[in-house]
């Protein structure tokens, strides 16, 4: 029986100051997950992104720590993140936008059913997200889509009830969504957990603007956001401030071999 691994797909290991990632192109990535899911028997997944948002709350969130280094997956989304990346750390990984890798993944033919459990959004979007998905004629399936505004006993509730799915998607925001895909992790062991962005589910809702390809191919669609999107732009000021400090530090964690934040592990009661 051939073992399904990253590496045989393009998928290699890089490292971010001192976080360990494994990452690929869009075609890699998809081609993995596609090939992934047609496997009968399969140990969970866990997939995520990393931008200079996601970054910024790793250095405040002992859960967004934990979930990074718990990824299989990490998809390079930020233009700022893969600058850093070459200017700092001199690799090349390739950048893949978390929607563009959403997209590629619900276009994949109708080989099998696959049953999904959608979490985010408010409960109007996550409604019409979730609509959206089961009405492309597909793979995919929705089998319950739940807000992002609930507590944790609740996600938890809602994990349990389908432990059985094939997929966990979720776009509730950091850190809420890193906390609630480490549950489904322990929950739906035989899962893909992907955490999608909040921002995924409101394109599939409608209501939010996709930036044009050639915007997000040239890597400014940080600027499309600014524009259309007025809660973003704190992420823009103070957030690139505040990421660009917070890379400086982990060079010089980095280079000088000092142990930085980058701890996989949680605190009793950091949760």
């Amino acid at each position: 029986m051939t073992v399904l691994t990253a590496t045989n797909f393009g998928i290699k290991p890089y490292k971010f100051g001192r976080l360990p990632l494994h990452t690929g192109n869009l075609p890699e990535l998809d081609a993995f997950l596609q090939e992934w899911i047609r496997k009968p028997a399969r140990q969970g997944q866990l997939v995520g992104f990393l931008n200079p948002h996601v970054y910024n709350f790793a250095h405040r969130e002992p859960v967004v720590r934990k979930f990074l280094h718990a990824c299989d997956l990490i998809c390079i989304d930020g233009v700022g993140v893969s600058l850093v990346f070459r200017i700092l750390f001199r690799q090349t990984p390739p950048r893949v936008v978390a929607t563009a890798l959403c997209d590629r993944a619900l276009d994949w033919p109708p080989f099998q059913r696959i049953n999904a459990l959608l979490i985010g959004g408010t409960p109007h979007q996550v409604k019409l997200a979730a609509e959206y998905i089961n009405t492309r004629q597909g793979a995919w399936r929705i089998a319950e889509a739940f807000h992002g505004f609930s507590d944790a006993d609740a996600y938890k509730e809602i994990l349990r009830k389908h432990s059985d799915v094939d997929v966990v998607l979720v776009g509730a925001g950091t850190p809420k969504s890193e906390r609630i895909l480490l549950d489904a992790r322990e929950i739906c062991s035989g899962a893909l957990c992907w955490h999608i962005g909040g921002g995924t589910i409101g394109v599939y809702a409608g209501e939010k603007y996709r930036a044009p390809f050639w915007v997000s191919a040239l890597g400014v669609e940080w600027i499309h956001r600014f524009i259309h999107e007025p809660h973003y732009r704190s992420r823009v000021y103070p957030g690139a401030f505040e990421f660009a400090s917070h890379v400086l530090k982990d060079r010089f964690f980095a280079i000088n071999k000092v142990e930085s934040w980058l701890l996989p592990t949680l605190k009793e009661g950091d949760s």
